[in-house]
């Protein structure tokens, strides 16, 4: 009778710390979080919004963590008037320290330089390499006066640290419980 209570305390230990962790993480991941707002400043004056999506592995829309690396569907979006009437210099480049225009060896795509006066451009990029990246966006107006630039980093197929730390902890809280439920164990054949 007591064996079979703490079996069953054992597995409402065991569900109860895997919901527990596991949402965190995976909002953490990206796996379930999209900030509908995810901005990306064009200075101190402008924004526009930036969103991530892996069609052919999940349908979940991201800001800033893509768990695996691959077909990746970029989408920006900019509301401002202005900024529609502007020509577009949108890049996916390598995530460098660098402040100024990106290399062209650190660049993985480049759009062709246009305005887009739906304010909206959405493209396909094909990330291999898991690392960090970062998307390096230029506006400008066509005599190149006024120009607004912003970066927008994000991560694809990298662990991050939250996410490891949940998972750890969670194996750390499953050996504890099991090592409970080990001597627990031991203790009643030592007193029979």
């Amino acid at each position: 009778m007591a064996s079979s209570r703490l079996r069953l305390r054992l597995a409402a230990a065991l569900v109860i710390a895997g919901g527990a962790l596991s949402a965190p993480a995976a909002r953490a991941a990206g796996w379930h979080y999209y900030d509908p707002e995810c901005p990306v400043a064009l200075g101190a004056e402008k924004a526009m919004k930036f969103v991530a999506m892996q069609p052919k592995k999940n349908i979940d829309r991201v800001c800033d963590v893509l768990p695996d690396t691959g077909a990746t569907v970029i989408a920006l979006d900019a509301p401002d008037a202005e900024l529609r009437e502007m020509n577009w210099d949108i890049r996916v480049v390598r995530d460098v320290e660098s402040a100024g225009e990106p290399a062209e060896a650190d660049t993985v795509l480049r759009l062709p330089v246009q305005k887009f006066r739906n304010g909206m451009v959405n493209f396909d990029v094909d990330i291999r390499t898991a690392g960090k990246y970062a998307l390096y966006a230029r506006l400008a107006s066509d005599d190149g006066v006024k120009a607004f630039v912003g970066r927008h980093h994000f991560t694809v197929g990298l662990i991050d640290n939250t996410e490891l730390y949940a998972y750890v902890l969670f194996g750390l809280l499953v050996a504890g419980v099991g090592g409970r439920f080990g001597y627990v164990a031991l203790k009643r054949r030592q007193a029979t």
